[in-house]
C-alpha cells in the first residue's frame, strides 16, 4: 500500500506539472499569436465593447453608411439569432441562407452535458487543443497554409470561450424564444447535412428541416451527403449553390 501511494502521488504530481507547463506555454503562445489576429479596420468603443469598423477620411463629423437590406448567412446554432432578427426586423433582411441550421425543434430533443462542456472549457483554457489532431478543427483541405494557421490560432483562442460556453448552456432555453417560421416575404435557402457531428441520425436531422419548411413556399431545402460543417467538405458545391441563390434572389 505504501508503494502504491507513492506511485499515485508521483503520478498526480507529474500530471499537474504537465498541465501547468501546457497552460504556461499556451498563454505565452496566445500573446505571441495575438499580432497575427489584429482585426481589420479601426477599433471603436460601442456600449463598453470594442467593435472593428472600416474608417476612411477625416473631418469634424462622422458619417455612418449602412447598406441594407442584408442577406444573412449563418451556421448551426446561429439559426436562433437569425430567426430572432428576421422576426424583429423583417424589412432589413433581403434573404437568408442557413448552413445546416440547428433548428428550434431539434433543441427540445437535444441531450445536454453541462459538466462535460465545463470540463472541455478547462481543457481549452489549459491549451490541450494544441495537442489534438488539427483535422478535428481545421478539416478544410482547400485552405491555404496561411489561412490554416490563422484558423488554428483563432481556434486556440476562441473554442469554448466563456461566451461560447454560456451560449451552449442557454441554447435550449433560447430556442423556445424564437419564431418557428420565417417571414413569407424573405427568400430562404436551407442547406442540410447528413447529420454527422450533430448527435442526431441523418433521418432525424433532415426531418427537422423538412418539418420546419413545410407549407413555407419561400424556403428552398437542399440536402448534402456531408457532415455538419458541410462547407468544409463540399466547398465548391456549397459556394456555387449560394452564388446561384443570391443571383436569383437579387435579380
Amino acid at each position: 500500500m505504501h508503494v502504491f501511494m507513492k506511485r499515485l502521488i508521483f503520478l498526480v504530481g507529474a500530471v499537474l506539472v504537465l498541465l501547468l507547463a501546457s497552460f504556461t506555454y499556451h498563454r505565452l503562445a496566445l500573446q505571441r499569436e495575438k499580432a497575427s489576429l489584429k482585426p481589420m479596420g479601426q477599433m471603436v468603443s460601442v456600449n463598453g465593447h470594442d467593435m472593428s469598423v472600416f474608417v476612411k477620411g477625416d473631418g469634424p463629423q462622422t458619417l455612418v453608411f449602412l447598406s441594407g437590406p442584408y442577406i444573412i448567412l449563418s451556421h448551426s446554432m446561429a439559426s436562433l439569432e437569425t430567426l430572432l432578427w428576421q422576426e424583429k426586423y423583417p424589412s432589413e433582411v433581403k434573404a437568408i441562407i442557413g448552413l445546416d441550421w440547428a433548428l428550434p425543434e431539434s433543441y427540445s430533443h437535444l441531450t445536454m452535458h453541462p459538466q462535460l462542456l465545463r470540463l472541455a472549457r478547462w481543457g481549452s483554457q489549459l491549451g490541450l487543443l494544441r495537442y489534438l489532431p488539427k483535422s478535428l478543427y481545421v478539416p478544410n483541405d482547400n485552405l491555404s497554409s496561411s489561412d490554416r494557421r490563422l484558423y488554428q490560432r483563432i481556434a486556440y483562442r476562441q473554442i469554448l470561450s466563456k461566451a461560447m460556453l454560456n451560449e451552449s448552456l442557454s441554447v435550449k432555453k433560447n430556442a423556445k424564444k424564437v419564431a418557428s417560421s420565417i417571414d413569407s416575404q424573405i427568400p430562404t435557402l436551407l442547406m442540410v447535412s447528413n447529420g454527422e457531428g450533430t448527435s442526431f441520425s441523418q433521418e432525424e436531422w433532415r426531418q427537422y428541416a423538412t418539418s420546419f419548411s413545410k407549407d413555407q413556399k419561400n424556403i428552398e431545402v437542399t440536402f448534402y451527403d456531408a457532415p455538419h460543417y458541410l462547407y468544409h467538405y463540399r466547398t465548391k458545391e456549397v459556394t456555387e449553390k449560394i452564388e446561384e441563390f443570391i443571383k436569383k434572389t437579387t435579380e
